[in-house]
């Protein structure tokens, strides 16, 4: 349901998906990159990543009202970028909702950095205009096991509202809100 990445956690998805074969993420470098963001949402992710069991591969990174900004999206993504030393996890649903200093570049930034593995989005009210939309509407088209997106309450125009409406016609299973 829309309340996974716009509300609740997904847990059975992300063991669904963890099950599949996918790259894998550095979770070391993440979690560095979290808690040097220093923030306590993110804090409080990365000490969440760091007792995972080692069997649990696929988790959820959720850092609503987090009060993100572009720097704070650039070190997040860097995370996100770190090659895999083996002791990987697969990101299957990733929400910065309601941070509202995201705008453009953030999105640009993290849109680059995602894993096209992901199956749920959540960029909720985060200031994001037209060149943002862009950037996450070409991460939404490579996205390979995409279910759910969620960009509502953004300062999108009516045609790139229109762009996301049209790829959510050609992929019918992926619910996307915008």
């Amino acid at each position: 349901s829309m309340a996974r990445v716009c509300g609740l956690a997904s847990t059975a998805l992300s063991r669904k998906i963890a099950s599949n074969q996918h790259a894998e993420m550095h979770s070391t470098a993440l979690i560095h990159a979290l808690r040097s963001i220093g923030k306590p949402v993110c804090t409080a992710a990365a000490d969440a990543l760091a007792i995972l069991p080692p069997r649990q591969a696929g988790f959820d990174l959720h850092l609503r009202r987090a009060g993100l900004d572009e720097a704070d999206a650039r070190i997040l993504a860097e995370g996100m970028l770190q090659p895999n030393d083996g002791g990987g996890r697969f990101l299957t649903s990733f929400s910065a909702s309601y941070n509202a200093e995201f705008g453009d570049a953030g999105a640009a930034v993290l849109a680059a950095a995602l894993p096209v593995m992901v199956a749920e989005l959540g960029l909720v009210s985060c200031a994001i205009g037209d060149a943002g939309g862009r950037a996450i509407l070409n991460w939404v088209q490579a996205a390979t096991d995409l279910q759910m997106v969620c960009v509502e309450r953004n300062q999108f125009l009516a045609e790139m509202k229109s762009r996301f409406r049209d790829f959510a016609r050609r992929k019918a299973y992926v619910l996307l809100v915008v």
